[in-house]
């Protein structure tokens, strides 16, 4: 009876001195989700927080392009679009004036009033598992000319929302 006793009680302190050793890792995940509308590149990849415009001298900046599509719920609502403020680059250090920029999707030019794009056009097989049509968001220099040497820098915000009723 010693003899089973002794290696059992060994296995016992044994298997409690290893998980003595147990470490426990708690993640938090999160996730923002608009369950009605998304804007992604055309790969479906989350669009870039910050683009770069490259400047030529003589010239001024060169537009960006960014080729987007929309994602929906649905596919018989058309989006609502425009822009949350008034988009310029302001120099960092506040000694050169602003510099205007225009902003285009697809063929709108978007302001702060709202514009409704069709479900029809985004959508045409009124499929939206893969999204609308491919769209460029298009940032440029309202007037192309020379500016004065600096660090710019500004925010573009565009706000999609979904139309409330089905045409």
């Amino acid at each position: 009876m010693k003899s089973v006793i002794k290696p059992l009680m060994a296995t016992v302190i044994m298997g409690m001195a290893i998980n003595a050793y147990a470490v426990q890792k708690d993640i938090t995940v999160t996730a923002n989700i608009d369950a009605t509308l998304d804007m992604t590149t055309d790969t479906g990849e989350v669009l870039p927080s910050t683009m770069e415009m490259r400047y030529m001298p003589g010239l001024g900046l060169e537009p960006i392009t960014q080729s987007t599509k929309i994602y929906s719920n649905d596919a018989e609502k058309d989006v609502n679009i425009n822009l949350a403020g008034t988009p310029q680059l302001m120099d960092t250090v506040g000694v050169n004036p602003k510099i205007p920029l225009t902003v285009k999707y697809g063929d709108l030019t978007l302001t702060e009033t709202q514009q409704t794009m069709s479900a029809n056009m985004l959508f045409p097989n009124g499929d939206t598992a893969n999204g609308s049509i491919i769209q460029p968001l298009i940032i440029s220099q309202t007037t192309q000319a020379p500016v004065a040497s600096g660090n710019y820098s500004g925010i573009v915000s565009v706000v999609l929302t979904q139309a409330t009723v089905t045409p």
